[in-house]
């Protein structure tokens, strides 16, 4: 994102003070601009080395590999657009940062896949472990994955979007996990290499059973990270002046309709997120174009789609063609609607095949439906109606069988909306707090 492109890196480290200093200052000279290194109480003088190298010492006082690069990731989210994850203890070459760097333009995640392996390593029963949890991977999602990766660099609204949990050492397959099974997020490999640690004992791979019991747990973090999941998707296009917001456009002017537009979108991506956070959700938005998918995506926060043909209706079809156990698509035209009616619409749709939100002038805001809901009604929903006429609402619901309703959103198309909209801000401007700003200085 382009205010926030700096470059970090989250380093857990216990008891490592053989090599924390060296990895330090090459993630320095490599192009991370801060970094973080998490220790949970080292004895050795970890703490001291990784400070005197330039790092942010991060204090998590309980154990676990997830606890510490969650630890990291909430020092390290916040003004950075680059995250990457590696061990403190040497076993990756720091200055192949610039490497996953080069990648990051292409991808959401960039996994450093060991491509080359030093002697000793890694031991047999990690290699095979890794090989084993990299295929569930693969079979689960049906996406190319060959390692678990010791050195990733993810996007900061990637992270933020997944919402990683996991507390122990299936913290890696969750993240990659939940990065493959959702349908907007570009995952790639790049070749990095592995190296002996620097010194120490490593806390799992090193011995036999501890392996075996890690790698137990991944699998079956495996399995329950790439679950299908019920996706909330925003249908939103870019803010251009002359076809964002065209019939407010002929009030305020094409300028301003667009910036309109553009806060309105701000409202809608917080809305989404928190509303998919609340209820274990993905979260994405569908672009009619990859220039529109960029602009979304810095203004919402969220991973974008690309929808394949051009059309209102064809999106929503495709929305509902993905494979999830359901999926609500939302119009950011609605300024005022909150993330409390969207989760109201996610428990319709575990009621009812259908759930559809009026805007109050003919049409809808809001249309969820479960998986595998009858192709020819989707197609008589979406591809039949005349969009832009004041039918819409009704045809689509007799169309999707009568769905369940969702309270009205009014939509704002006109000079005598945005002023009723101003009205109801002036009283509660946590309702949608960018259109608020928007107002405000447009008055």
């Amino acid at each position: 994102m382009a205010e926030r492109h700096r470059v970090c890196a989250v380093v857990p480290a216990w008891n490592e003070v053989a090599a924390i200093g060296d990895v330090v200052s090459g993630l320095r000279r490599a192009g991370a601009c801060c970094v973080f290194v998490v220790d949970p109480g080292s004895t050795d003088g970890t703490r001291e080395a990784a400070a005197r190298g330039g790092a942010r010492v991060v204090g998590e006082t309980r154990l676990g590999y997830g606890r510490a690069c969650l630890a990291g990731m909430a020092a390290a989210v916040p003004g950075h657009g680059l995250v990457a994850f590696l061990d403190g203890d040497g076993s990756c070459d720091p200055a192949e940062l610039a490497a996953l760097i080069a990648a990051a333009p292409g991808a959401d995640l960039v996994l450093g896949r060991r491509a080359r392996l030093e002697a000793d390593a890694m031991p047999w029963h990690a290699w095979l472990g890794n090989r084993l949890v990299a295929a569930a991977l693969r079979a689960r999602t049906g996406r190319h994955v060959a390692d678990l990766a010791p050195f990733k660099l993810a996007r900061s609204d990637v992270l933020e979007a997944l919402r990683p949990d996991e507390e122990a050492f299936g913290w890696t397959v969750q993240l990659i996990g939940r990065a493959l099974a959702h349908p907007a997020l570009r995952v790639v490999e790049a070749p990095v290499t592995f190296r002996a640690r620097a010194g120490g004992r490593s806390k799992v791979s090193g011995r036999v059973w501890p392996s075996v019991r890690a790698a137990r747990a991944m699998l079956s973090q495996a399995v329950t990270a790439t679950r299908p999941r019920g996706l909330l998707v925003l249908m939103a296009k870019a803010p251009r002046p002359g076809s964002s917001k065209t019939r407010l456009a002929a009030d305020l002017g094409a300028a301003a309709a667009a910036s309109f537009w553009a806060a309105c979108l701000q409202d809608a991506g917080a809305r989404l997120r928190e509303a998919a956070a609340a209820a274990d959700l993905d979260v994405a938005a569908m672009t009619p174009s990859d220039e529109d998918a960029v602009e979304v995506r810095r203004l919402t926060g969220l991973p974008a789609i690309v929808q394949r043909a051009a059309g209102l209706g064809r999106a929503l079809l495709e929305v509902s063609e993905l494979p999830r156990p359901f999926t609500v698509a939302v119009s950011g035209d609605a300024p005022t609607l909150s993330s409390d009616r969207l989760l109201e619409a996610v428990a319709a749709v575990h009621r009812a095949p259908a759930v559809l939100g009026p805007d109050g002038d003919g049409g809808y805001y809001l249309v969820g439906l479960r998986g595998g809901f009858p192709l020819e009604s989707r197609r008589a929903a979406y591809l039949e109606a005349r969009l832009g006429s004041g039918s819409v609402f009704e045809h689509t619901r007799a169309a999707l069988g009568d769905p369940a309703l969702v309270a009205a959103c009014p939509d704002v198309d006109s000079a005598a909306a945005l002023d009723h909209l101003a009205a109801e801000l002036a009283r509660n401007p946590t309702l949608a707090p960018n259109v608020a700003a928007w107002l405000h200085e447009n008055r």
